[in-house]
């Protein structure tokens, strides 16, 4: 496994990686470390990136190595703010050592309590482990999507994951935002949810897209 310091050089890497960057001076922009020039030669040295016309790509033993970093990080986030209701602001310090401590089996286990979330608190996806994939149902999970709660059941939204925009403001203008508690009141021939003293009726792609936390 690479050291930490060449762990966060690899984070940031894959972060810009997301934003569809690979030139390595935005990377090094990145990085407070006085030893970085050779901290990234070593990262090249032993196999984890290669570094072509000022580029920078992973190998395949690194971009696997970085992938579960970020995994367990953007997973130790959810679990902090979901389960533990820790702010958004306060998770990033708490999760960086998660993610160095955790072994694969325990973060599978995690994501499977959490209900295999697709995003971490701040929006950004959290890449798929074994058990995304064979949606292993063995363990209850906590945070399910709307459509998964009881009729009569009190929930608390954890997070909405939807890429219109338009969508999110309108959820928002209804008072549906995380850490809200709202009723199914409920499911045919209209999914309708109890928000305080109003009833708000939802389309049914729209019930799928909002996560919540059950008691």
């Amino acid at each position: 496994m690479p050291s930490r310091e060449i762990d966060e050089i690899l984070e940031i890497i894959w972060m810009k990686k997301e934003l569809g960057q690979t030139d390595l001076c935005a990377v090094e922009n990145e990085i407070k470390n006085e030893n970085l020039e050779n901290l990234v030669g070593q990262a090249e040295k032993e196999g984890w990136i290669n570094i072509q016309n000022g580029n920078v790509y992973f190998t395949a033993t690194g971009e696997k190595a970085v992938k579960g970093l970020i995994r367990r990080h953007r997973l130790a986030e959810r679990l902090l703010v979901d389960v533990f209701e820790t702010q958004n602001d306060k998770v990033e310090e708490p999760a960086c050592q998660f993610e160095h401590m955790v072994s694969e089996e325990v973060t599978d286990a995690i994501c499977t309590i959490l209900g295999h979330p697709k995003v971490c608190p701040h929006g950004l996806p959290i890449p798929e482990g074994k058990c995304c994939l064979s949606a292993n149902k063995t363990i209850e999970t906590l945070i399910v999507s709307l459509d998964k709660a009881e009729i009569g059941e009190w929930v608390t939204i954890a997070y909405v994951v939807s890429k219109k925009h338009e969508r999110m403001h309108k959820l928002m203008s209804f008072g549906i935002a995380p850490g809200v508690k709202i009723k199914v009141h409920q499911k045919y021939p209209a999914f309708v949810v109890q928000v305080e003293e109003m009833q708000i009726a939802f389309e049914e792609d729209i019930v799928k897209e909002i996560f919540v936390r059950r008691k």
